[in-house]
């Protein structure tokens, strides 16, 4: 071989040797990004919240929306003590739940969930939490937040008189709670049906867009008051209104959140004057911005079924003992003999 073949020759193998080496370096390359893309994949997996593993279960929609999804009644818990309502939840599957916002989180920058944070109303975390019979006596009157509530949160206690698009008015004056023989009744005959220790109301969703907050004041003071004197013995809680997520919601601007905190600041008013307790359930709903937390709810208002277990947690947590309704009863009575 001629000399000037050999020096071809070993250019070329010299060539071939560089190209074997630029396509080794490109897949090193390669399979180190996919090796960090798959450790980066799955810590974000291992870290996700549970609301990603949560089945997406929403309530059936009230008044306040137009779409009312079909029911399906997999899954729904079985309440001892029911209105005979079987309202079931609307399944559905495959929907992703995030939770928080993407703004930075700072403790300056969130917003306070009530107007007042010392009032004496608000119901303080226990030290210790009750289980499902503290509700046995218990009565749960609402809208379809409520009816949610009912259906998916697991409790086992409890009558419910709720229906879905329940506003104060409604309440007030119209039949509106089914009965098992298929009639209905309002809210007072229902009540008054049994003896209770304790009442839950929750309201205030389908009641958004009432601008006159000195009728909706009065209007609440005059049904609450007529609750007490059918139920003289009962604690009465007042549940917040819920935050919605503005930007799902549908049927009006009225509902917003600037609104939710104007009926819960009325509603813990009311709380404050005429001694009931106030339930803060935007403490743990919230997403620290005066705003449901992102993807607790398919229409911005209704909340899945891991939320709902998150308010039963939070109604086993916040309660009032006892001994410290008898103090209190004491103190309100003293008042009123002085001012006499």
């Amino acid at each position: 071989m001629s000399a000037q073949k050999q020096k071809r020759k070993k250019r070329k193998d010299t060539l071939v040797l560089k190209l074997l080496i630029i396509v080794a370096l490109v897949l090193v390359v390669f399979e180190g990004r996919l090796i960090v893309t798959m450790i980066t994949h799955r810590s974000v997996m291992n870290g996700s919240s549970v609301n990603d593993e949560a089945d997406a279960v929403e309530t059936e929609s009230g008044t306040i929306e137009d779409t009312v999804q079909e029911p399906s009644k997999d899954n729904v818990p079985a309440v001892s003590g029911s209105s005979g309502l079987d309202l079931s939840l609307a399944g559905l599957p495959g929907m992703s739940v995030s939770s928080g916002s993407s703004e930075p989180e700072t403790e300056a920058s969130r917003k306070p969930t009530v107007s007042n944070p010392d009032s004496q109303a608000i119901v303080r975390e226990a030290v210790t939490a009750v289980d499902d019979s503290y509700f046995s006596d218990a009565a749960f009157i609402g809208d379809s937040r409520m009816q949610g509530f009912r259906n998916a949160s697991g409790i086992t206690q409890g009558q419910f008189f709720t229906s879905v698009g329940m506003s104060l008015s409604k309440m007030k004056s119209e039949a509106i709670i089914p009965t098992a023989d298929g009639e209905n009744i309002t809210v007072a005959a229902a009540l008054s049906g049994g003896k209770y220790s304790k009442i839950y109301i929750m309201l205030g969703a389908n009641d958004l867009g009432e601008y006159d907050w000195d009728s909706f004041r009065d209007g609440f003071i005059s049904v609450t008051k007529r609750f007490t004197e059918i139920q003289p013995d009962a604690i009465m809680y007042i549940c917040s209104c819920i935050y919605v997520e503005e930007s799902k919601v549908t049927t009006g601007d009225y509902v917003n959140n600037e609104n939710v905190d104007k009926i819960n600041s009325i509603l813990l008013e009311i709380c404050e004057n005429q001694g009931y307790y106030y339930l803060d359930l935007n403490e743990i709903l919230s997403n620290g911005y005066g705003s449901l937390i992102e993807g607790a709810s398919s229409d911005g208002v209704h909340i899945y079924e891991n939320y709902c277990k998150q308010m039963l947690d939070y109604m086993k947590t916040h309660y009032v003992p006892v001994d410290s309704e008898d103090e209190r009863e004491s103190e309100s009575e003293s008042e009123t003999s002085a001012e006499n």
